[in-house]
């Protein structure tokens, strides 16, 4: 549209200084008419549109680009481990009874001897370092802290029968119980209550010579118990 402008323009101004050379009509008129037909010829022409450059948009460097850091896991909760399980204090008194225990038995006063085995199981139970011609077995898990009402077995040999009911009168509910082979050798049982603590006791003759009384108290011995099977593995000799 500028361009035509700028044509018409030119034109006009040449009809001007034609008019003032003193040019003839017809020289006039045929510069209007070359300068109209260039105007047609222009105007017949489509207009181009000026073209807006779409600014390119900027280019990042990607190495300059910050890079983000991986979140950061969250680190697992502590999870506090049992405490160790401390073994029991040791007991110069009362050692270890696990395994096999042999030991000489004893009848006060006489010549009266027994070999005792007799096995415990591997944890729990502890013997008396102190020997009286007896054995006194606990099951406990502390042998630190044994005492005369604490639970037991106790293995003495006698010299007769009548040491072994010595203390006879001074039992409370004794009652009878079912005779029990022990070590091969079949004793008679009772149970009993005496110096406030319950018994029960076997009792009988052996081959080699004087009574053995086991006596028993706060033990199980019920069938398939510790106490059973400490029972059962008794042998002499």
């Amino acid at each position: 549209m500028k361009k035509v402008q700028r044509t018409l323009a030119a034109a006009l101004a040449a009809m001007m200084l034609m008019a003032l050379a003193g040019c003839s009509k017809g020289d006039v008129t045929k510069e209007v008419n070359s300068g109209l037909s260039d105007l047609k010829a222009q105007a017949a022409e489509p207009a181009v549109e000026p073209q807006t450059e779409t600014p390119a948009e900027p280019k990042t460097d990607a190495a300059s680009e910050p890079v983000s850091e991986p979140a950061a896991e969250p680190e697992p909760e502590a999870t506090a481990e049992p405490a160790p399980v401390s073994a029991p204090a040791d007991n110069p008194d009362y050692p270890s009874a696990a395994g096999l225990n042999t030991q000489t038995l004893e009848a006060f006063g006489t010549d009266f001897t027994l070999v005792l085995n007799v096995t415990c199981p591997d944890q729990g139970w502890y013997k008396s370092a102190t020997s009286f011609g007896d054995l006194k077995l606990f099951p406990t898990d502390d042998p630190s802290h044994i005492f005369s009402g604490d639970p037991r077995i106790t293995f003495e040999l006698k010299s007769g029968l009548d040491k072994i009911n010595y203390y006879y009168d001074d039992f409370e509910n004794v009652e009878e119980l079912t005779p029990r082979t022990i070590g091969g050798v079949e004793m008679a049982g009772r149970t009993y209550k005496n110096v406030g603590m319950w018994w029960t006791e076997y009792y009988g003759e052996m081959p080699t010579g004087g009574w053995l009384a086991i006596k028993i108290s706060g033990v199980d011995i019920d069938p398939g118990t510790e106490g059973d099977t400490v029972l059962n593995s008794v042998t002499f000799g």
